[in-house]
């Protein structure tokens, strides 16, 4: 992303001015013409990491949820005199740092709910949110440690399930006389772990061979070794799921080997557009493909208008990596919105905005179909569907339509 010149800068300071002004007085207004809402502020800690594994996230995807949260303030917000501050906080992805962090925000009064990031921040959490009532929602996959019950609520659903279907899609075009061999490369730790179980699970009575499970250390410098390993295993289907210093490595050593890149495919926190933007050149993802539940090739969606026309004013991206958390911050905002509706413009509690998560459909406005959860009997559940993409001619495309996640 290029520098800002001066001009530049000061004009964005002048319209993102006009826009809080603007919002001021739509409050104002609204307070004024009708005592029918109550002048409140409510709190979301987002978990986030700016020091681990994932550290070069933070920000982008920080900017990306406080876009979402400004823009909830400016239309909604300002019609109901309600304001909502976003507060990250660093946890590394760590599972120490994220108690710490949720103690401390116990304290606040203003306190109504969490957004979380990754595996470390869901497992911390989810045995102590019950006892506090306060709702969090996830920024990445569900996982199988999830319990019923839950008070962690995860609108992108189970990879493992992403990475069934994409199987079963690959499988209906398979024209081999023998199984499928498919080989799994993920990063070593609880969710690459997760993911790699929850899918041999689901493919035991597919007609698919796993013919490798790779673990790479998350700050693995070099992958030679690993790469050898997944060539040496000749499988039919490649998924990778790394991290953003793993995946360019992973792509790159098997294009240099010249494996077939139609026979890769990529995680949707590790896409095809991300990838373009972490510098992988386009001939090494030409032909791959990705698995994902959001379809943000397409531009024309509601979700994508309302970033479009927020972005010049915050130092994010339209990517895999921020995308993610897309669904966690505006799944909250709209159950926070339904549950200020529903008690009337009165202060409500984490206890009301659990109750409209547990109980009712969100809108994906185009980036994601309908989200429903059903944590009472399936935590893992969320979005129904993924969609698969390819880079093809330089250019990110629809290769599936739709498909649906089995349960």
């Amino acid at each position: 992303m290029k520098p800002l010149q001066q001009g530049e800068i000061k004009m964005k300071n002048i319209r993102k001015m006009a826009r809080t002004t603007l919002a001021a007085m739509l409050v104002a207004a609204g307070l004024a013409g009708s005592g029918a809402w109550a002048s409140e502020t409510y709190k979301i800690v987002s978990l986030l990491d700016y020091s681990g594994p994932f550290a070069n996230r933070g920000k982008p995807v920080e900017q990306m949820q406080r876009l979402l949260v400004d823009w909830y303030n400016e239309t909604r917000g300002a019609e109901r005199g309600v304001s909502i501050e976003l507060d990250p906080v660093d946890t590394g992805y760590d599972q120490a740092k994220t108690v710490q962090a949720y103690e401390r925000a116990l304290q606040d009064d203003k306190l109504i709910g969490f957004v979380t990031f990754g595996s470390p921040n869901v497992i911390a959490l989810q045995n102590r949110l019950p006892e506090n009532k306060f709702p969090a929602v996830h920024g990445g996959p569900s996982y199988s440690l999830m319990e019923k019950g839950s008070w962690v609520f995860t609108p992108l659903n189970d990879y493992a399930r992403y990475f069934a279907a994409a199987v079963d899609w690959r499988l209906a075009s398979w024209e081999g006389s023998e199984d499928m061999k498919v080989a799994f490369a993920t990063f070593d730790g609880s969710s690459g772990r997760d993911w790699a179980e929850g899918l041999k699970n689901r493919m035991s009575d597919r007609n698919i061979v796993i013919v490798l499970e790779e673990f790479i250390s998350p700050r693995a410098l070099e992958v030679t070794v690993n790469v050898e390993r997944i060539i040496e295993a000749d499988p039919d289907f490649v998924i990778v799921a790394g991290t953003d210093q793993l995946q360019p490595m992973i792509l790159s050593e098997l294009h240099a080997n010249d494996f077939d890149m139609t026979r890769v495919l990529n995680s949707q926190h590790e896409g095809l557009g991300l990838l373009d933007l972490l510098g992988v050149p386009g001939e090494v993802l030409e032909g791959a493909y990705e698995v994902t539940t959001e379809n943000y090739a397409d531009q024309t969606t509601e979700a994508f208008k309302i970033y479009d026309e927020r972005k010049d004013n915050y130092d994010t991206r339209w990517a895999a990596d921020t995308l993610l958390h897309y669904p966690s911050i505006m799944v909250m905002l709209d159950a926070i919105d339904r549950a200020i509706e529903k008690n009337g413009g009165d202060r409500i509690s984490g206890q009301q905005v659990y109750d409209e998560l547990a109980n009712g459909t969100f809108d994906g406005r185009g980036l994601l179909g309908d989200i429903k959860f059903s944590n009472e009997t399936d935590p893992t559940l969320g979005a129904a569907a993924v969609v698969i993409l390819q880079q093809k001619d330089g250019q990110i495309t629809q290769a599936s339509d739709f498909i649906p996640l089995e349960n």
